[in-house]
């Protein structure tokens, strides 16, 4: 067979698997999302935590029943020997709500949450600091989301620094 003819030919393949693969849907649950301090939901304030767990769907159509059950630590483990300008850096992005700079690693304190779908119980670990990125679109696996309506689909409730730490402290974290 001859390279042009090679090439034709994988060509035609190539545009008939693209042709036959499904767009992506953002709205599809992701493997290991959510099940992890490290993989933790990111959302703005207890709210939208709240509202979030209140979207999402159990597989048999129901939705679950959630509970906190408390903070679990650093999403990621802070650095040891930090000066005194990198520690003041870090309080800062933990506690007045500064959006993280591209790059920079994530060190806000994670929720944790119980939820149950029948009989079945599982983890699913959120971080509440994340008020400048739009509410999360997707669903950890084994759940789907449902719908937002109204005016408030793609909104995170606003926030200041100091309402950060004061909702932090509210709900016993």
């Amino acid at each position: 067979m001859g390279q042009k003819r090679f090439l034709t030919i994988l060509g035609v393949c190539l545009l008939a698997a693209c042709a036959s693969t499904p767009p992506l849907d953002p709205s599809a649950p992701v493997a290991g999302w959510g099940e992890s301090k490290a993989s933790a939901i990111e959302v703005c304030k207890p709210e939208g935590q709240r509202a979030y767990l209140d979207q999402l769907v159990c597989s048999d159509g129901s939705s679950p029943a959630y509970r906190r059950v408390g903070s679990f630590g650093s999403r990621n483990e802070v650095p040891k020997n930090l000066t005194k300008e990198q520690e003041a850096d870090l309080l800062q992005a933990l506690f007045t709500g500064r959006a993280l700079r591209p790059g920079e690693k994530d060190h806000h304190i994670v929720d944790g949450y119980e939820l149950s779908c029948g009989q079945s119980k599982r983890m699913i670990y959120m971080d509440m600091y994340h008020c400048s990125s739009a509410p999360p679109k997707q669903a950890p696996a084994g759940f789907t989301l449902r719908p937002k309506v109204g005016a408030q689909a793609d909104k995170q409730p606003a926030s200041t620094g100091a309402e950060a730490a004061q909702s932090r402290t509210a709900i016993g974290g």
